[in-house]
């Protein structure tokens, strides 16, 4: 069992990210990303990756266990 609590609000965020973000975050998701990141949801990648959040396999674990599915490029 988790011991974090995901939100709605992080569901929609972790899709947007899975969908590739294309616009800058506003601050309040900002500071939510780093939440993800410290929780092990979200990775940045290396600039010599192309750099932009990915998200980790815990996170489509998350959104597997949500009944979310998306369609990463």
């Amino acid at each position: 069992m988790r011991d974090y609590d995901i939100t709605d609000s992080d569901i929609s965020l972790l899709c947007d990210i899975g969908g590739g973000l294309s616009a800058p975050l506003e601050s309040s998701r900002l500071t939510r990303v780093i939440g993800l990141i410290a929780l092990g949801l979200v990775r940045r990648e290396p600039e010599t990756q192309g750099g932009g959040l990915r998200l980790t396999e815990k996170a489509q674990d998350v959104l597997a266990e949500r009944g979310v599915g998306i369609n990463e490029s």
